[in-house]
């Protein structure tokens, strides 16, 4: 008997030290992903069309190898499931994820081609950017997008399945050799923890100057950066904090005497600290909690068991 509470205590305890873990939220989650999968993201290949409009946007006119670019997917009218989670593709042909562009940042802050966002509501849409690296070889490119969602109600669970009905084309150019432009391999920031400021530190080529212009969630004042110039090419600045769960967006300007330059906004989310599941405490916690149930099993089971030994004896 004493055993057993001794069990019990060892592995409440234990129980209670091994570090919480959250679960992750509904929706298939972000990833590399061709069209095709719309089939295992479901029941099956049964789906009906969607009722959403999709457009898809450029934020210029020309397009150079290797310059960084900022593409829009608007979508709007569509059917909603009670979570309003709609997840869109950005796809080159034959439904395949994007081979020949790099993405910088999807509409999540992370480097997928398909991305997840809630949408509440369906006449007001919602707008998925993606910022690319256009490929290194000139040429003429085409860009697909296409969306899936559910509906509520959905007895049947189909997924409702959209696509643009014409993809963009893009005729890439030879970059200029004096065009300014980050460093090859620069990545931006996408995520910082709330109340911290940010440090960023931009390496440039054939750039004589710089500007940085940032402005909070859809707040439509911009402000400029102050900038420290810590070599040839390499200039830092810093954002500020935020107090509260919310974006700020950053672009930058850069000249020399013959061209300029200006990059599309990069996102920066501010959110509480994440909590990272822990494979190896999850299995510690089950098998706690296994033994935490046998050792109470066993522990009524004596309980109830010494009266009638007792009575035997009498």
């Amino acid at each position: 008997m004493k055993a057993a509470r001794f069990l019990i205590i060892i592995f409440s305890g234990l129980m209670i030290v091994v570090s919480p873990s959250l679960a992750k939220p509904g929706g298939q989650g972000d990833a590399e992903r061709a069209f095709s999968c719309m089939d295992s993201c479901h029941l099956g290949s049964s789906g009906k069309d969607s009722s959403a409009t999709i457009i898809i946007e450029l934020d210029r006119e020309r397009v150079f190898t290797g310059q960084l670019i900022s593409l829009s997917i608007k979508t709007s009218g569509m059917e909603l499931s009670e979570k309003g989670l709609v997840g869109v593709f950005l796809l080159s042909k034959e439904g395949s994820p994007l081979d020949d562009w790099k993405v910088v940042q999807d509409p999540n802050g992370g480097n997928n081609n398909y991305v997840e966002k809630p949408v509440f509501s369906s006449t007001q849409g919602a707008t998925f950017t993606w910022i690319l690296q256009a490929p290194d070889t000139n040429g003429n490119y085409s860009i697909d997008a296409a969306i899936h969602h559910g509906a509520d109600p959905n007895p049947d669970e189909y997924a409702y399945l959209g696509r643009l009905t014409t993809p963009l084309q893009i005729e890439v150019e030879a970059m200029p050799e004096d065009l300014p432009r980050f460093s090859e391999g620069w990545k931006p920031i996408s995520s910082r923890d709330l109340g911290d400021e940010t440090t960023i530190t931009i390496e440039t080529e054939d750039t004589d100057d710089l500007a940085v212009e940032w402005r909070t969630g859809s707040s439509e004042t911009i402000l400029e950066a102050p900038l420290i110039k810590q070599g040839d090419g390499v200039w830092l600045f810093t954002l500020p904090a935020s107090s509260v769960e919310s974006n700020l967006t950053w672009r930058a300007k850069l000249s020399n005497p013959a061209l300029e330059e200006i990059t599309p906004w990069f996102t920066l989310s501010s959110s509480q600290p994440a909590y990272d599941i822990d494979e190896q405490a999850l299995m510690i916690q089950a098998i706690a909690g296994g033994i935490l149930a046998a050792a109470i099993a066993i522990a009524m089971q004596r309980r109830f068991a010494y009266p009638s030994q007792k009575g035997e004896g009498l």
